[in-house]
């Protein structure tokens, strides 16, 4: 029983990403190239944000702090990458399949927050998925019939696709030279990163109300990052 809840939260927070990889990224070298870059700075982020957590001894027992300190880096080389982007964006744009296609812009974004989504997923919930192969399931102390490695999955996958059309979002901002876009941004990655210490609490049905939190940030980011897009 354990083995078939191992796979079916693996395909729940993976699925999805690997699905999107397979049948797009996959298909373009330079997306490919690009995803593993976005990737390797999100491990950046998370790198530096450890260095904090281990010289500021008071923010290892306040996960609140942990949290703040942890969503800002990412934020911070979230804007670095884009000016890396933005640098190599001709480049980029000369080897493309389509140099000319206005998409290039919101799929490179798309694709470069995917890469911080998978790797943020990859890190943050894999230990936790190897423990569902163990001898017993752990039940939810806000959502007592759930199990915390199925809640885990449903949120990793959320936050992959939040960090994709929150790169969208972000990249277009940036582009038009509008901060506003970055500081929604921001402010939804705290509260989609807050709402997840719902899920361990005492509230009852912490863990949907957290869930709900998360879907609809991803909505909401969802139609702010494909509106630019239809009206071009």
């Amino acid at each position: 029983m354990t083995l078939i809840s191992f796979f079916g939260n693996a395909l729940t927070a993976y699925g999805p990403a690997l699905a999107v990889f397979l049948l797009y990224v996959a298909r373009n070298a330079q997306l490919v190239i690009l995803l593993m870059t976005s990737a390797f700075f999100w491990l950046l982020s998370i790198l530096f944000s450890s260095v904090f957590w281990y010289l500021i001894k008071p923010l290892q027992n306040v996960p609140v702090g942990t949290i703040f300190v942890a969503v800002t880096l990412q934020e911070l080389f979230r804007f670095l990458f884009f000016k890396l982007m933005s640098k190599a964006e001709k480049g980029l744009n000369i080897i493309a399949k389509t140099p000319n296609s206005p998409l290039n812009r919101p799929a490179n974004a798309f694709v470069t927050g995917l890469g911080f989504g998978i790797m943020s997923g990859l890190t943050l919930y894999l230990s936790q998925l190897a423990e569902s192969a163990g001898p017993a399931i752990l039940a939810c102390n806000s959502c007592p019939g759930m199990d915390v490695f199925f809640v885990g999955a449903l949120t990793t996958c959320l936050f992959i696709f939040l960090h994709s059309v929150w790169n969208m979002v972000a990249f277009d901002g940036w582009y038009r030279g509008q901060w506003l876009p970055f500081g929604f941004v921001m402010i939804s990655h705290y509260a989609a990163s807050y709402g997840t210490l719902l899920t361990p609490s005492s509230i009852e049905y912490g863990c949907a109300i957290a869930l709900l939190i998360d879907f609809v940030i991803l909505i909401v980011c969802t139609t702010l990052a494909v509106r630019p897009i239809l009206v071009s």
